[in-house]
């Protein structure tokens, strides 16, 4: 049964009463040093208090400008615990969109570690500086608010515009993500739990929280672990791994996707991105104990929506429809699927009281995405019209990617990613098509020079002739985002005038 918002646990309770009930056991283990609980609470304790005499404003705008590390989730805790909303950043990422960031958050204090980061010259006037290396060591009394922002924290996304747009993420929604989460991960107090997404994404504040709420220690990845991920789960022990898809390609590309590499995990969950069937048979070929998620959701939808529970003796049922179904309604959200030629496809709408508030200053484009609507039995429900595809076979249902990802050609709807999926059968370990004043250009990810004539003909056994793409290229590596996701627009710039 559903909770009640007045049933929901706050994340943050939760998080204090197991920190007080283990305060020996490690919370933190970023490589640098291991910390406990008492002392990662105690840090943020510290923190919070710093924040409140900076900013001298109830419910604070605490903009997070750290890498991933002990300090960072410290600083997450603190805001909470001053009854503010945070934003972190990827620092490692491109300047100028952490300016644009720091511009719209328009934070009242900006926490960093030692150098000031150069994109910090676009902060308003108002805005405090809080630079943990001068942090002070006593930390003093301090309460943790009663009273706290609706927003526990917004995250900017990549916008059809340019302009990156911030997704608020109520804090009652995340607390009851959190805890449902739980019942699928069920996480042991102890267990470790890497982080492999940068700091300026869904994804890795899911991880903080999800970990700690319930007692895990939370292993962050250095960028040369990131390059290098089964390496870095067989030498830091983890247990429980969260992350894109595209992450089995890279342990593939190191011949590393192994028992020898692999064998301390537990449950491996996959999100973001298609997940595949090529990539489950080398999973389970090395590890045929292992329990794999795959989910779907959305950064408005908060966390992960869908959950798809695969082993090794059921996984081949959900590969019918080029990727791997997404699974089943998580409790407190519901898909539809509506606007396609019949109730079997469609854009996946999700229905639920748990999504996120909006975007950040922008109630034009919130309303856009977030409709009031019928969702049978004469009810209404808040639904996000998340602008992905989706598809049901045998009663599973396929995310198949972008709702823009469907052109017409001769007046017929040619999919690209059908296209990409039949270059990835033909061999290939990653491809990519583009639609462009009228023609097709397709990119595959191999280290060979390809015989495009062949390949072309390898497509005509599957794909109409309007359907085979003008070009074929081979790159050594498909660009990718921070995020491991496909860089679109790094690929458009492959293609010639």
């Amino acid at each position: 049964m559903m909770k009640k918002p007045t049933e929901i646990p706050d994340l943050l309770d939760t998080l204090l009463s197991q920190a007080m009930a283990n305060g020996e056991l490690c919370a933190v283990d970023d490589g640098k040093a291991a910390v406990t609980y008492e002392q990662l609470i105690a840090l943020a304790k510290n923190i919070a208090r710093t924040i409140f005499s900076k900013s001298k404003k109830p419910c604070p705008k605490v903009l997070v400008a750290l890498s991933s590390s002990t300090s960072a989730f410290a600083s997450m805790i603190a805001s909470m615990m001053s009854g503010g909303t945070f934003c972190p950043v990827d620092i490692t990422g491109v300047p100028e969109r952490n300016r644009t960031i720091c511009r719209l958050f328009d934070p009242d204090v900006i926490v960093h570690d030692g150098v000031t980061p150069a994109f910090l010259d676009a902060i308003p006037v108002t805005t405090r500086l809080l630079d943990l290396s001068r942090l002070p060591s006593d930390c003093g009394q301090v309460e943790v608010v009663n009273e706290h922002n609706d927003v526990a924290y917004v995250v900017f996304t990549s916008g059809s515009t340019g302009v990156p747009k911030g997704v608020k993420v109520g804090r009652m929604e995340f607390s009851y993500f959190v805890d449902v989460a739980q019942r699928y991960f069920n996480v042991i107090a102890g267990e470790r739990w890497g982080q492999w997404t940068n700091l300026g994404h869904d994804l890795a504040v899911m991880d903080v929280f999800m970990a700690l709420v319930h007692g895990a220690t939370l292993v962050p990845l250095s960028p040369a672990e990131r390059i290098r991920p089964a390496m870095a789960i067989k030498n830091r022990y983890i247990a429980i791994w969260q992350s894109v898809p595209s992450v089995l390609e890279m342990m593939l590309r190191a011949n590393q996707l192994s028992a020898d590499f692999l064998s301390t995990l537990r449950v491996i969950s996959f999100c973001g991105e298609p997940l595949h069937r090529h990539h489950l048979d080398a999973l389970f070929e090395a590890c045929p104990k292992l329990e794999v998620f795959n989910t779907y959701g959305a950064t408005e939808t908060i966390g992960f929506n869908t959950l798809n529970r695969l082993t090794s003796t059921n996984y081949a049922n959900s590969c019918e429809a080029g990727s791997v179904a997404i699974g089943d309604d998580v409790p407190g959200w519901s898909l539809f699927l509506r606007g396609g030629l019949n109730d079997d496809e469609g854009e996946i709408v999700m229905a639920s009281d748990y999504l996120s508030l909006g975007y950040w200053q922008d109630e034009e484009r919130t309303r856009a995405a977030f409709r009031q609507v019928d969702v049978g039995d004469s009810k209404e429900a808040r639904c996000y019209f998340t602008g992905d595809r989706g598809v049901r076979k045998n009663s599973l249902i396929y995310c198949l990617g972008r709702t823009d990802r469907q052109v017409k050609i001769l007046g017929e709807r040619i999919e690209l990613d059908e296209i990409d999926f039949v270059l990835r059968d033909a061999g290939f370990r990653g491809a990519y098509t583009l639609f462009r004043d009228g023609e097709l250009y397709s990119f595959v990810e191999t280290a060979d020079t390809i015989d495009e004539e062949r390949i072309r003909k390898l497509l005509l056994a599957s794909l109409p002739f309007h359907a085979v793409p003008k070009s074929i290229r081979a790159l050594p590596l498909l660009p990718r985002n921070q995020n491991g996701k496909i860089d679109r627009a790094a690929i458009e710039r492959e293609i010639q005038p």
